[in-house]
């Protein structure tokens, strides 16, 4: 048992080497790609398992590494995105309402990036943005540029218009009279 754990510690502690891999003057393995080690010395008296060194990866190894970690955290930061807006939005096309798509038209264009961009105090000081105006002014437009650039810094978001939240209110208020008192007891 003791000769099979001591040699599973030695394929670990081992570092495989390619074909166009050398051994260096010090001794150690490098990579015959970008010439750096693939391994390194234990500190001077230092060993484990017996062993003088350990493997580390060479440049090209790390830049691959690096690579695959940038991949697979953009991979999750676009999957957590497109979970936020499939649960954020009511609209399915308000996902591709963007500050990016907009036609530059809108004189609040400018105030509401200002928003996004300072998110943090925004958030810290409770300050909220109120757009109003008629018909095709580009409100609804705007709120979800918002709300889109927000998710894209994976805040989470709830879009909805006010038809929609107020077939949240209970039916005595939707037949009219004031419904403002209502606003304070229905959760968002």
């Amino acid at each position: 048992m003791k000769n099979e754990i001591e040699a599973m510690i030695t394929d670990i502690t081992a570092t495989t080497a390619e074909a166009e891999d050398y051994t260096g003057e010090d001794g150690l393995l490098y990579c015959g790609k970008c010439h750096t080690p693939k391994e390194a010395y234990f500190a001077e008296g230092k060993t484990c398992f017996g062993r003088d060194r350990h493997p580390t990866d060479c440049d090209c190894q790390r830049a691959a590494r690096e690579k695959q970690q940038a991949a697979e955290s953009r991979q999750k930061h676009l999957e957590t995105v497109e979970d936020l807006k499939r649960r954020g939005f009511t609209d399915p096309a308000m996902r591709n309402w963007t500050f990016e798509h907009d036609n530059g038209r809108n004189p609040q264009t400018e105030t509401a990036r200002f928003y996004v961009e300072s998110w943090e105090t925004m958030q810290a000081e409770n300050i909220g943005y109120l757009f109003w105006g008629g018909v095709g002014t580009g409100k609804s437009y705007l709120a979800a540029c918002i709300a889109n650039a927000l998710m894209e810094k994976e805040v989470a978001v709830c879009m909805t218009n006010f038809a929609t939240y107020s077939m949240t209110l209970p039916p005595a208020l939707r037949a009219g009279t004031n419904i403002f008192p209502a606003f304070a007891a229905t959760p968002c």
